[in-house]
């Protein structure tokens, strides 16, 4: 399954985790453990089962080689590729409907790279402190997805309400909290 959330992993915590941060060897073991424990927290089942997160393979944890389960999100090390924006870069270009990803990263090459495929590129810092405030920032569903569900028999007029109407600008997302995004999500779906 493709996902609705891709994360450029060290982007996000960069900005908190210079390297100087603690003094602790496993510095960036830690903070990587931390932003994944931040994300099974703060995002709901159905959207953690739809993210992938990638980081740069430097330091992969002990006994990975480059994939790995972590609450049910998709965690990628960027083995064979020269860095984590290579990868994240490819994972764009083959997402199968890529107007329903999220990109989130600050690197003006993957908002390039999502822009040209109509992902939705959204800064990691604005991203995560939105999510740390209890809303998740995504792109909408495609609004094929809402008619589908809207011509099935037993539909009511308030399903008939089009929640996946575009703003004027198309790079805007919508802001929800959790349980607003899950609702929505069971509603309609995803492709």
């Amino acid at each position: 399954m493709f996902p609705l959330l891709l994360i450029d992993g060290y982007n996000v915590i960069g900005p908190v985790a210079p390297p100087s941060r603690g003094g602790s060897t496993n510095w960036l073991h830690d903070e990587r453990q931390l932003l994944l424990n931040r994300l099974a927290e703060h995002l709901t089942d159905l959207i953690r089962s739809r993210t992938c997160v990638v980081f740069d393979a430097r330091n992969p944890p002990h006994g990975v080689r480059d994939q790995m389960l972590f609450a049910d999100m998709d965690v990628r090390f960027a083995v064979g590729y020269p860095e984590a924006d290579d990868l994240i870069e490819e994972l764009i270009f083959q997402h199968p409907n890529p107007k329903s990803l999220t990109v989130v990263s600050s690197d003006h090459r993957l908002h390039a790279a999502a822009k040209r495929k109509k992902a939705l590129p959204i800064d990691s810092e604005a991203w995560l402190d939105a999510l740390l405030d209890g809303h998740i920032q995504m792109a909408k569903l495609p609004k094929a997805t809402a008619k589908r569900k809207r011509s099935q028999p037993g539909s009511t007029a308030a399903d008939d309400v089009d929640s996946t109407s575009q703003p004027n600008d198309p790079t805007l997302d919508a802001m929800l909290d959790a349980d607003e995004l899950q609702k929505w999500m069971d509603q309609y779906g995803s492709d």
